[in-house]
């Protein structure tokens, strides 16, 4: 279909599609969209799990501070009863010994006197990135302060004052990020692994529509889609299908209209050629022969009458018949040839009794057209002979001449406009019309049926 298209429209569908050159990176967008969906994901559960851990933080504080609080209370009593130890001065760091996780104690007695264990303060380091401690700081608890009254024997004795260790609480907290953290690795880069494989099946016919979208850029319009899977694709490649079969459709009707419009300008062109050369050149011929007739007639000293003369404005098969009218044409040239070369005319008597003046006419344009060429293109040639029979199923017509003297560069047959226009005659009456040419003879033969009307 597209080599039927004009030559302006091959070049705009070659320029449009450049559109469609590009790579295919669909695949390699929806790899990059799920990553970041998979990352939000595990931003979204660690935000949860660092608040989780900071809440079960400040419980298990809580926890302790309770239990520290008899432990303290007790050894208050104890020191009470002892006389050589100091009741304003707890053991902190015995009852802060029994729980594994470091933390600060402070103690203020009723007399103002303080005493604290642990609570010297602790690089964060130990192996936390110093931005990942101000993220944890940012979304934990941050530091925790609980506070409980000493009670002995009834009478408020002191507060105690249990403070969480922030180095150690981070550390914590980062340890469990970091467990989380190396786990989102591995599923991330499973799932990418398992996505890209899917996705790749998935989009598989999304390389035949891109092919299919690009040969109609192209201008080729025999572009047919199978059912594809998803669905999805199916009804892309359903109205593919139908935009190439419309486009084929337009593209074959505007074709079709355009071989039409040339057609007829052709036809145009050829008749009018036909009607100048038939009928101006053929009449402009015919009186240049009859001319010559009355110009050798006045020269022998014969007298014209009007008829004569009204024989240069009629057409000879008004007047007479197809045998008389050739015997006239013959003569003509005859004279105007100077009887080089000699014609000879070979008619079937019955010629004039064609039962169509239109095989009579197209007869004698063959006749006249070939004598007109002989004494143009053949000048030089000794025998020229007319051949005229009518058969039961042909009229047959054969103008012939030798080549004497011609040399190697005479013309090709069948090349002129008036060898064409009385082939396309012929062909036009359902007649057979072909020219030979041998080493020593040109031939124009033409078969007419004589069972058409």
């Amino acid at each position: 279909m597209r080599a039927d298209l004009p030559a302006v429209m091959r070049s705009s569908f070659r320029g449009a599609a450049t559109d469609y050159n590009g790579p295919m990176n669909l695949k390699l967008h929806l790899l990059i969209r799920m990553t970041l969906m998979g990352l939000l994901c595990w931003l979204g559960v660690s935000i949860y799990l660092v608040g989780q851990s900071g809440r079960r933080a400040a419980e298990d504080i809580a926890t302790v501070a309770d239990q520290l609080q008899s432990m303290v209370a007790a050894d208050v009593m104890r020191r009470w009863v002892s006389l050589d130890s100091d009741a304003r001065h707890p053991d902190l760091g015995g009852a802060a010994a029994r729980f594994p996780e470091p933390m600060c104690l402070r103690y203020s007695a009723a007399d103002a006197s303080d005493s604290d264990w642990g609570c010297s303060p602790s690089p964060v380091g130990s192996g936390v990135p110093h931005w990942i401690a101000t993220v944890l700081h940012a979304l934990g608890p941050g530091h925790i302060s609980l506070r409980r009254e000493i009670s002995a024997y009834g009478l408020n004795v002191g507060t105690l004052r249990v403070e969480s260790d922030d180095a150690s609480l981070l550390r914590h907290q980062w340890r469990s990020v970091r467990e989380l953290l190396g786990l989102a690795a591995i599923m991330l880069l499973t799932l990418d692994m398992l996505a890209f494989w899917v996705i790749g099946r998935a989009l598989r016919p999304t390389a035949k529509i891109v092919a299919a979208v690009e040969r109609l850029g192209e201008g080729v319009n025999d572009v047919r889609l199978p059912p594809l899977r998803p669905r999805e694709f199916t009804l892309i490649a359903s109205g593919i299908n139908r935009l190439a079969k419309r486009l084929a459709e337009s593209y074959a009707a505007r074709s079709e209209l355009t071989a039409r419009l040339i057609r007829v300008q052709e036809d145009e062109r050829r008749e009018l050629a036909h009607e100048l050369h038939e009928e101006f050149g053929q009449c402009v011929t015919a009186l240049g022969a009859v001319s010559a007739s009355l110009r050798h007639a006045v020269s022998e000293g014969e007298v014209l009458w009007e008829a004569d003369v009204q024989r240069m404005s009629q057409p000879p098969l008004e007047q007479q018949g197809l045998r008389s009218a050739l015997a006239d044409l013959v003569a003509a040239w005859q004279i105007r040839l100077h009887g080089s070369p000699r014609v000879v005319m070979d008619a079937d008597p019955s010629a004039d009794q064609l039962p169509n003046s239109e095989y009579a006419l197209c007869v004698y344009r063959i006749v006249q057209e070939c004598l007109s060429n002989i004494a143009r293109h053949a000048p030089a040639s000794r025998t020229a002979c007319v051949y005229i029979r009518q058969e039961r199923q042909w009229l047959r017509v054969r103008v012939s001449n030798d080549l004497a003297g011609m040399g190697e560069d005479r013309g090709a047959p069948g090349t002129g406009m008036g060898l064409k226009l009385l082939g396309e005659r012929v062909r036009s009456l359902h007649g057979v019309f072909s020219v030979e040419m041998s080493a020593g003879q040109f031939a124009v033969q033409a078969n007419l049926p004589m069972g058409k009307p």
